[in-house]
């Protein structure tokens, strides 16, 4: 269903509703009983989506894209706040002006019902940085966010026993071979959850596949509050290079969602050294991993 405005809400049900084939896993759970809206943003802003009233626990999972085998994923949410009852869900992101989202919500574990979603556009809000920490890896060494300044970081909060979270390990393994010497850092944080002790972690380590090759910490409770307290694992932050949140996801995602994310932070502004040799100019691009094409033009203008 198509939706318009700034300020909308609108009602519906996904009573009888099914999923599609090659349809994503919002928020990381299956679901099974999705309804969908499309909303085109009218400005650039803060875009506010939530299903608060829905008579059941929701799935929300914002993408672009005119395929649904073939979404990008913007923003995602199982519950707004289970801690305090909420089961409903909520994303707040940027949008462009003129974009078109594909809005998705769904039921956890499949769970229909009646459904009403909201949908706000305010300004853009100017962005805090990143809070910092300082936390023990398993082995007792203490690791603090300050050497990571300037670098692109990719921050994990999981779990030994947590399946999505293991699932996305091997992409992180893969990421961080192909784009630590331009600047990505990958963190993975755990708070100690049901039984999660360094020694816990250390076993761990010891005999996963493929072996772990970015920074693994105990995360303690003042980090865990700092990033706004973690009900659902696996959460991740992505961190650019001026140490600002960029993105927030909730739920397993693919390598691809982060890599879309990652190049676009590693390479965004990237300045080009350039040397004259003779009559010919020799451009280099900074760059280890990612592939590049230069296209020539006879006049400046072209």
């Amino acid at each position: 269903l198509v939706i318009t405005g700034t300020n909308i809400v609108v009602t519906g049900s996904s009573v009888g509703a099914t999923w599609e084939t090659g349809e994503p896993y919002h928020a990381g759970n299956s679901g099974g009983a999705s309804v969908w809206w499309s909303w085109t943003a009218p400005s650039s802003g803060a875009a506010t989506i939530s299903t608060a009233r829905s008579s059941f626990d929701t799935l929300l999972g914002v993408y672009t894209g005119s395929s649904v085998s073939a979404l990008s994923t913007i923003a995602s949410n199982d519950d707004e706040n289970s801690g305090a009852g909420i089961y409903t869900s909520k994303v707040v992101f940027d949008v462009v002006a003129n974009q078109t989202y594909q809005i998705a919500v769904d039921g956890y574990g499949g769970a229909p019902g009646s459904v009403q979603l909201s949908v706000q556009l305010g300004p853009l809000v100017p962005k805090p940085p990143a809070p910092g920490w300082a936390c023990p890896d398993p082995y007792g060494q203490m690791v603090t966010s300050t050497i990571y300044a300037g670098k692109v970081v990719v921050l994990d909060f999981w779990a030994t026993w947590c399946g999505p979270c293991k699932a996305e390990m091997p992409d992180f393994v893969a990421l961080q071979d192909t784009y630590r010497a331009d600047g990505l850092v990958i963190v993975g944080a755990d708070g100690g959850w049901s039984g999660d002790t360094p020694q816990v972690v250390q076993s761990f380590l010891a005999t996963w596949t493929p072996a772990i090759n970015y920074q693994i910490v105990m995360a303690d409770a003042a980090m865990i509050q700092a990033y706004g307290g973690i009900s659902s694992i696996p959460t991740t932050f992505i961190i650019d290079r001026q140490n600002i949140i960029r993105k927030k996801y909730v739920g397993t995602q693919t390598r691809s969602t982060f890599e879309k994310q990652i190049i676009s932070l590693l390479y965004c502004n990237t300045c080009l050294a350039c040397q004259r040799s003779g009559n010919q100019m020799v451009f280099r691009l900074p760059t280890n991993a990612q592939t590049f094409t230069l296209e020539s033009a006879s006049t400046p203008k072209s």
